[in-house]
């Protein structure tokens, strides 16, 4: 699911404390372990009700460029949990980012984050997808809201999905602190066996602010796996520059646990 999370002053987290809970807590979710099989790209399918799971997203990202010297390194927990048997929703903690820059090292503290997901078209019984989802975050300085249309296409052992994400930033009460964005996202995986899946994910994400029309502020592509063992599970993703702008990341690892 496309993330825009406002930033603000950090504040002091333990996450020895939050790691030990995350752990407790995902043991005790109802169900058996379901792992995504991407870590950007959303699939249609919802938890049944009363089933879900909680998640700790990590993600580190390089940019060489003059324009965006850093390295940042990201964590986030949340959870998602079926509503109703065709909806899911979810709550995310506000992302925790260490940023290093010029020699300096900063800690960036994000909004929270709610959404919500209602599938249209069950891929497991009607051999494709569909579903939306709507997205909100808040933040001290930021707050910004998504609207995604969810597409999948099972083919065997394959399985493509795609995600077409909508949404606006506000940077303040006056119009000239609004973003508009858009992005596309598309996912192949294959089933290697009955724990693991191998893929490849493209991003391509696209900006208008009041001074600039439509313009693309990054374009990735990377590999993918997903393993679970017992009642967790691991999506990992290594996503590469490919024609974004300067000021976007070489590069941006990530990796999922749940």
């Amino acid at each position: 699911m496309a993330k825009r999370f406002p930033t603000y002053h950090a504040a002091v987290i333990n996450w020895r404390i939050v790691g030990y809970t995350l752990i407790a807590l995902t043991l005790a979710m109802p169900g058996p372990a379901l792992a995504g099989r991407f870590v950007n790209i959303t699939e249609t399918a919802t938890f049944p009700r009363g089933e879900g799971e909680l998640v700790q997203a990590t993600a580190f990202s390089q940019c060489r460029d003059q324009a965006c010297a850093n390295e940042a390194l990201e964590f986030q927990v949340g959870v998602e949990y079926g509503l109703l048997d065709r909806l899911q929703v979810g709550f995310a903690l506000p992302q925790v980012a260490t940023v290093w820059a010029e020699g300096d090292q900063a800690t960036e503290v994000g909004g929270t984050l709610v959404w919500g997901l209602y599938n249209f078209i069950d891929p497991t019984t009607r051999g494709w997808g569909l579903s939306a989802a709507i997205i909100y975050a808040e933040g001290q300085e930021e707050r910004g809201a998504d609207l995604a249309l969810l597409a999948e296409k099972p083919l065997g052992d394959w399985v493509v999905v795609y995600n077409a994400v909508g949404g606006r930033t506000w940077a303040g009460v006056d119009e000239f602190g609004r973003a508009d964005a858009m992005s596309h996202r598309l996912g192949v995986s294959y089933q290697v066996s009955g724990s693991l899946f191998l893929g490849v994910e493209c991003d391509w994400f696209l900006e208008d602010t009041p001074d600039t029309s439509w313009t693309t502020s990054g374009r990735f592509v990377g590999p993918n796996l997903s393993v679970t063992a017992g009642p967790l599970w691991v999506t990992a993703a290594a996503h590469f520059s490919a024609g974004s702008p300067e000021a976007s990341p070489d590069h941006i690892l990530q990796a999922q646990v749940g």
